[in-house]
């Protein structure tokens, strides 16, 4: 007989509270992001005090700008007219760079230390100026952030950048039909030995508190080897073993031929639910002590061992996975340990608990918190161990079995939340998990388990589809990222193969309606290329030929157009024009659109000289740049900054930052840019909403992550603007 585990955190608790006598039931949800009405960011305009004179400077203002946005944003730009003559006292303006022509006024970020705004965070700049000394009318002032931000990267990490969660319990996963349908699916990182139940479980015996189960790392390996590219990821037990067992098992793997390619140290020991017989359990202190003893005699048993840390996720963006005092731990862990540190270990639950009240539209707007969330992890793993990466060790829906992870809306989220997660840096993306032995109105499962009325056993549910899209663009050595598709429920996301080939991926959350997309928006070049379709009409991969212009995307339905040539638009492509089509679930409200933002803008430091473009009547524009980081070990690279100004008499429409890397280095990651990238030649372009910048001095900055020796030196570096 199978056992029956769902996720332990979940079973933990609602077995305490069977326990107690008192069951109840509380669902939180991360908040949904609001509709996209193209303003990131608000700004109030305050004077702060006046006086009747006209002997300047006659009044000071305040003007408080504010991230309305689900994600961060990386610089603002506030714009408003003077009515009655007010004229700003030069020099005044503190916290920003405050431009006048005529009774036109243009405000942007004083630096970085304000221009990055986290969700609902609000920053202050203010002034002196002069008014007629009659009449100081309050302007109207409006304020200009990313509507929607892009990410991109390019996966060129060891390992395979889809996986999934087994378990030493699940009786199925030998099957032969998992290894198939995953080798087909290309999802190749297996973790092991079962989410929380890892910190009671002791590999040798093979057994969980006394008890022997099904699946020992023998079995658990031969099955990951049977996977095409299959790779062992290992959560050892730290919360009732010791570092000599988990030394042992990392001398096994390597004797026995079972060579696991990622470990963990315990199973989001921040939380009370887990086992941790340690002294002061669960606190940030006590793990970050008592980890370093397993890092260290496994690295002594191979110093070549990949290990990851519990990452501890913010609560705001996932409910379902957060971490109180979120930061503290972080920090803590990472500044004690970070020499032994090569990963973070991110688990992904936007939903805690069984959803209510939920819908296609409101569960896939939780995909819009990725980029916040990632930007988080860039910023303390880039603070105190920036040659370390991260991976999404776990994720679905909710923490908790529900019905909706075995609806379309399951294959929608697992492609769009994977393919997110990719594009804003993650290493891989690791779904919870193969089996889970549910019901058929609450299951994690990939695969049906077979009981309790459910499919046959191996069946596979909607993730497995979503999956299935995501490998066709999550490719070793693609560069993947977000495609801005101006629609409020697409998804948009691309891929470009080191072979020349270009993917695209469209995910329509919105389930009556079918939008048709002109395919010249989405950067495709190529006449033909291979389609799959994944819907909620005919929830299975259908495969086709596609020429033409324009693509349908059906309703609640997942497209991707893969074999072809182009590459990403570097503005949003234009309205699609929908079509109503039959609806297959109730229909929801209306839901935001799919909103991204860049990761962490670099901190600046002295740069080289500006390199300015032709000055004139014509648009012109200057670029600065610096070295934010850099890292050195067993694959070295750094983090660039740049900062482009207007230094024309004109507002610029876009422009473009040109370069040349003096050695043989690469770009892994941008944001606030689209780059492309030929030999040493690099040329980064403003996206959608940073191109336009106020004349003599409006700026902005974007930045990149890089592979290599940082350069001490940018040749050919320009700015041309347009």
């Amino acid at each position: 007989m199978p056992r029956t585990y769902w996720r332990s955190r979940t079973s933990l608790i609602a077995a305490l509270l069977v326990a107690a006598g008192t069951v109840s039931a509380t669902v939180l949800t991360a908040a949904p992001a609001p509709a996209d009405t193209g303003a990131a960011c608000s700004a109030i305009f305050t004077i702060g005090w006046q006086t009747p004179s006209n002997s300047p400077p006659d009044f000071g203002a305040t003007i408080t700008v504010t991230n309305n946005a689900p994600y961060t944003i990386q610089t603002w730009t506030v714009n408003w007219t003077f009515t009655a003559g007010q004229t700003i006292i030069t020099g005044s303006p503190y916290s920003s760079t405050v431009t006048q022509t005529g009774t036109s006024v243009t405000a942007t970020p004083g630096g970085t230390y304000n221009a990055v705004l986290t969700p609902g965070e609000s920053q202050t700049f203010g002034f002196n100026a002069d008014y007629n000394g009659t009449s100081n009318p309050i302007p109207t002032v409006s304020c200009v952030g990313p509507s929607e931000g892009s990410g991109s990267a390019t996966l060129n990490g060891s390992l395979d950048p889809l996986g999934v969660n087994t378990a030493s319990w699940d009786t199925n996963f030998p099957d032969s039909s998992i290894a198939s349908s995953l080798s087909s699916a290309s999802t190749g990182l297996i973790r092991y030995p079962g989410g929380s139940y890892a910190d009671g479980y002791l590999w040798q015996p093979n057994t969980y508190q006394g008890t022997a189960d099904p699946v020992n790392f023998a079995a658990y390996s031969k099955q990951v080897d049977a996977i095409t590219n299959g790779q062992k990821f290992v959560t050892v037990n730290y919360g009732s073993d010791t570092p000599a067992d988990a030394a042992a098992w990392v001398t096994q793997s390597a004797t026995a031929g079972q060579g696991v390619s990622l470990w963990e140290i315990g199973n989001e020991e921040y939380g009370s639910w887990e086992i941790d017989n340690h002294a002061n359990p669960h606190t940030a202190a006590s793990y970050a002590s008592n980890a370093l003893g397993y890092m260290q005699a496994m690295k002594s048993a191979n110093s070549n061992a990949q290990i990851c840390y519990d990452y501890g996720m913010d609560g705001n963006l996932a409910p379902g996975s957060g971490v109180t005092n979120f930061q503290q731990w972080n920090d803590t862990i990472l500044q004690a340990d970070a020499a032994d540190i090569n990963c973070a270990d991110v688990h992904w639950y936007p939903i805690n608990g069984i959803p209510s009240g939920e819908s296609v539209q409101s569960i896939m707007s939780l995909v819009d918190n990725v980029p916040a969330a990632a930007a988080e992890i860039h910023t303390a793993l880039s603070t105190f161990d920036p040659s370390a990466y991260y991976v999404v060790g776990e994720t679905n829906i909710s923490q908790t079995a529900n019905e909706w992870n075995e609806e379309p809306v399951g294959a929608l989220f697992a492609a769009a939340n994977t393919m997110e997660w990719l594009s804003f840096g993650a290493q891989s993306v690791d779904w919870w998990d193969v089996h889970n032995y549910g019901t058929p109105t609450a299951d994690f499962g990939m695969f049906s388990s077979g009981s309790s009325g459910e499919p046959a056993v191996d069946t596979p549910y909607a993730p497995y589809y979503g999956y299935a899209l995501a490998a066709k663009l999550a490719v070793h050595g693609a560069k993947v990222g977000t495609l801005l598709v101006s629609t409020p429920d697409i998804y948009g996301y691309y891929s470009q193969q080191s072979g020349g080939s270009y993917s695209v991926m469209l995910v329509n959350a919105n389930p009556t309606t079918a939008y048709s997309i002109p395919t010249s928006s989405l950067g495709i070049t190529s006449t033909s290329e291979t389609e799959y379709t994944y819907s909620a009409a005919n929830p299975t991969i259908a495969t086709s030929t596609f020429s033409g212009s324009s693509v349908s995307v059906p309703a609640q339905s997942i497209v991707v157009l893969s074999n072809g040539n182009g590459q990403p638009s570097p503005s949003p492509s234009t309205s699609p024009s929908p079509s109503t089509s039959p609806s297959t679930s109730p229909s929801p409200s209306t839901s935001p659109s799919p909103s991204t933002s860049p990761s962490p803008s670099p901190s600046t430091s002295p740069s080289p000289s500006p390199s300015p473009s032709p000055t004139g009547t014509a648009a012109a524009c200057t670029v600065t740049w610096s070295v934010s980081n850099s890292w050195t070990g067993g694959t070295p690279g750094f983090q660039l900054g740049f900062t482009v100004t207007n230094s024309g008499a004109v507002a610029t429409k876009g422009w473009t930052v040109s370069y040349s890397w003096p050695g043989s280095q690469t770009i892994t990651q941008i944001w606030s840019a689209s780059e492309t990238q030929t030999g040493a030649a690099v040329s980064a372009a403003n996206l959608s909403y940073d191109g336009a910048l106020s004349a003599n001095g409006g700026s902005t900055t974007f930045g990149l992550l890089g592979s290599g020796t940082a350069p001490s030196s940018l040749t050919g570096l320009k700015c041309t603007a347009q």
